[in-house]
């Protein structure tokens, strides 16, 4: 049986000059575990076919110097790959990948497709997805009652391919931000975790216009052992022409817009949440609702203000908004927000 893999040509073309592409390998000849595993299972081999697709498409069109980039990253990720599902963060060299590793491996499959999906083009704009990752033994691995042997960490974050002259101090803000959403990994590629959780982190463009660059940023932290994980949905906005980020004081002005904004936020809080809604003491939300990582932007006629799980609500109902019309806002909205309204 002959298999159309991608991780196979990535190990094949690292040592070359010519584009990664996916090449098909004798199935018969597979010697490792691992792929023992992208052959013998269905699931993965489908994930396995996804991931080859996936990273043909994310890698079209780049410069050069972006090709390199996202060729080491897939190289990294194949390392990871490896060692993440394996019982000691290393290499399976015997044996083979029960039902729980073999399920690790598709998620960790899946996941990389997913974040290679967010490279693409925009308004004429090149961003593509660079990533960081991490596999490391759980200190406790070795308790018999430990369920989770290896920590997993993933970092992706988009950069723009252009010599726009906004494009380098875009992809150095961006790459800080990434830095310091994860605390995981350090700027001179050390690793700061005890490999007790699994962290999962992205900063991906929402939208971009000619000058503005809205991004979403999604964090995901799992302690072993916890009962759930956690995680937060907040947002980056890059003004082009200013080459930095978007300041509250872009968008409201006056002496009172602060209270303004929590008093109407608080207000369309009880009006689609109801009975969901726990928010006995406003002021402890006050800082959020002026923070413009908690806005979405991208409804033309209101603010959308974005909450995290437990903040005014229970876990189980998720992470919710509140949104406010712009008509609402006018008393409180600088003349030359333009940029905020359309």
């Amino acid at each position: 049986m002959f298999r159309f893999a991608l991780l196979f040509a990535m190990a094949f073309f690292a040592s070359f000059s010519l584009p990664a592409v996916a090449a098909s390998f004798d199935c018969a000849k597979a010697a490792t575990p691992f792929e023992h595993a992208i052959c013998d299972s269905p699931e993965l081999s489908r994930a396995d076919d996804r991931l080859a697709k996936t990273y043909q498409t994310s890698i079209g069109g780049l410069s050069e110097a972006a090709l390199a980039d996202v060729r080491g990253d897939q190289r990294a990720w194949l390392d990871f790959a490896r060692r993440a599902c394996a019982p000691d963060a290393k290499p399976m060299t015997s044996g083979s990948y029960d039902e729980n590793r073999l399920r690790c491996l598709i998620n960790v499959f899946n996941s990389r497709s997913s974040a290679l999906e967010d490279s693409r083009m925009i308004n004429g704009r090149r961003f593509y997805m660079r990533a960081l990752f991490a596999a490391m033994p759980d200190p406790d691995a070795e308790n018999a009652d430990a369920f989770w042997a290896v920590a997993q960490h993933e970092l992706s974050y988009v950069q723009v391919d252009s010599a726009e002259p906004f494009a380098a101090a875009f992809n150095a803000y961006v790459k800080e931000e990434a830095l310091k959403l994860s605390g995981v990994f350090g700027a001179n590629g050390e690793i700061n975790d005890d490999g007790s959780s699994d962290t999962s982190n992205s900063i991906s463009v929402a939208e971009a216009s000619g000058s503005r660059v809205d991004l979403n940023v999604g964090t995901y932290w799992y302690g072993h052992g916890a009962a759930h994980g956690n995680y937060s949905k907040t947002y980056l906005h890059y003004l082009v022409h200013e080459n930095r980020p978007l300041a509250a004081r872009d968008i409201f002005t006056g002496k009172r817009w602060q209270a303004g904004l929590l008093d109407l936020t608080v207000e369309a809080l009880k009006a689609e949440h109801g009975d969901a809604l726990m928010l006995d003491d406003t002021s402890y939300i006050a800082d959020a609702v002026t923070d413009p990582a908690r806005w979405d932007l991208s409804d033309p006629y209101a603010l959308i203000l974005q909450f995290q799980p437990y903040e005014v609500s229970a876990y189980a109902y998720g992470a919710p908004t509140a949104r406010i019309s712009l008509e609402k806002l006018a008393p409180y909205v600088s003349e030359d927000s333009d940029f905020f309204r359309y």
